[in-house]
């Protein structure tokens, strides 16, 4: 009932942590093998390619199980679709931990991917359906500040960890970490306990017949890229091309990660306040500007624009979610958020970055930089044809 739902914020952030915890493991389990890759390939003697290999084996699970998650969650609800989603991430972190073969950490990373694309449409959906629409900007920010840290702290994790364990004992113990907090969420998770919505061929006709969904889809592939195919080349073109310290680097690049925690609530709350239409527009200008201005900007000025581009970029998710949100009906919402973002993720984590490397090799990365903030530029004037309210 529409009655019961948390009107105040500190109500929202308390059912709303339940599910920050899933994602923030189920997200940490994904990521803590960048850092931890150089241990896993001197223990299991595996050449650059064959380390890398394993990122695609979770690709492979996450896209297609996130295409599909409707038929778990219309099984099992939204609530056992998150409870699994958990389970299985944990058991696949423990199943890697304890292989030494190639194929089965493929294997585990693929069962990894399969879990972690179980999560987020039935997160999402549980989510408008606990907490009071004039409160989504805030409760879906909230909930971003989970993969967020899992971004900030995966490399605290594996170095902290790698002087007290081997890598296995890391990957073990963050596998029961996910399996304490399924039995945590199990306990306390409130909402989710209705089925989700399949995606039939009428459910997804009817959400790509929506301009605003075109509209949302296109932008957030856009603002991604900035964000996350950036991300992959950044460190190396500020220390190869501008000759940038490494230690500097990183510690910008890392303190900018985690000051935007306050641009994801500051986000949030402008637009619960003033509209997911005008704070959508203006994040996606912004950031078109500012990764022009990586390419462009020197000395000082290019410091600051390496630590405010990734504030501004990481915080368009959860306005793009809440204005989805907005424009889809409570049947179709998760069906929209399974469909969308597979493709982002694929353009945003796999296009982008494999251009942007292969602008840097032939080219400089100053150019593919310019050329992607000028995409997000540009790319407003055709999204104007498809404008429709967004709140």
């Amino acid at each position: 009932m529409r009655d019961k739902r948390p009107r105040s914020i500190s109500h929202v952030f308390g059912v709303v942590f339940p599910l920050v915890l899933v994602i923030f493991f189920t997200f940490l389990a994904r990521v803590i093998f960048s850092p931890l890759l150089m241990p896993i390939e001197a223990d299991l003697h595996l050449s650059h390619t064959a380390a890398g290999s394993l990122f695609f084996f979770i690709s492979i699970g996450y896209a297609p199980t996130m295409l599909c998650s409707g038929f778990v969650s219309g099984r099992i609800t939204h609530y056992g679709a998150i409870l699994l989603s958990a389970t299985i991430c944990g058991l696949a972190l423990l199943i890697i931990s304890f292989n030494s073969r190639l194929v089965g950490l493929q294997l585990g990373m693929l069962m990894l991917g399969i879990g972690a694309g179980l999560y987020f449409p039935s997160g999402m959906a549980t989510i408008t359906h606990l907490v009071e629409k004039e409160h989504w900007g805030k409760a879906i920010a909230f909930h971003e500040a989970g993969p967020n840290l899992g971004f900030v702290l995966a490399p605290i994790v594996a170095e902290l960890g790698l002087n007290f364990s081997s890598w296995r004992g890391i990957i073990a113990g963050l596998g029961v970490s996910c399996l304490v907090v399924a039995i945590v969420f199990a306990l306390f998770g409130s909402g989710g306990r209705f089925l989700g919505e399949p995606p039939y061929f009428a459910n997804v006709k009817l959400v790509c017949s929506r301009p605003s969904f075109w509209r949302i889809a296109i932008m957030l592939s856009f603002v991604a890229a900035a964000s996350m195919g950036v991300y992959s080349i950044l460190p190396v073109y500020l220390i190869s091309e501008r000759g940038m310290d490494q230690t500097l680097v990183n510690t910008i690049i890392g303190l900018s990660r985690l000051s935007g925690f306050f641009t994801l609530f500051i986000a949030g709350w402008l637009a619960d306040r003033f509209g997911v239409e005008l704070v959508m527009g203006c994040i996606y200008i912004a950031s078109g500007f500012l990764t022009v201005l990586l390419g462009l900007a020197s000395n000082g000025w290019l410091i600051f624009t390496v630590f405010l581009q990734p504030m501004v970029t990481t915080s368009f998710f959860p306005i793009s979610v809440l204005a989805l949100a907005n424009t889809e009906s409570s049947r179709t919402r998760d069906v929209a958020i399974s469909l969308m973002i597979p493709f982002v993720y694929l353009f945003a984590g796999g296009i982008v970055p494999a251009g942007m490397s292969a602008m840097g090799e032939y080219y400089e990365f100053a150019i593919g930089l310019m050329l992607m903030g000028m995409l997000l530029l540009f790319s407003l004037l055709p999204l104007m044809f498809l404008r429709a309210r967004l709140s």
